[in-house]
């Protein structure tokens, strides 16, 4: 039997990482090019970010997919942001 892995993301590295850079939000979503709310919304754990968008914040701030995604078994709370998807 196969157990399911969720997915969440650490923001928190992502923000720590834009803090050394000397970037605000602003300028993270403009080297990024992401939506200043799509930010906010990702900040605040309202909205679960699309691997794409993964993609762009970890290109813009020089960081690697596995940096900043942590998985765990189902039934295994996340990080801040809320865990979304299950491999079969």
């Amino acid at each position: 039997m196969r157990s399911s892995l969720f997915w969440s993301v650490d923001v928190m590295k992502i923000d720590r990482a834009r803090v050394l850079r000397g970037w605000t939000r602003r300028e993270l979503g403009r080297e990024a090019h992401i939506d200043e709310g799509t930010l906010c919304d990702l900040f605040a754990g309202r909205r679960r970010p699309t691997f794409g968008t993964l993609r762009a914040l970890c290109r813009a701030l020089d960081l690697a997919l596995e940096d900043v995604l942590v998985f765990a078994p189902q039934g295994v709370a996340g990080t801040r942001l809320e865990s979304a998807v299950s491999s079969s």
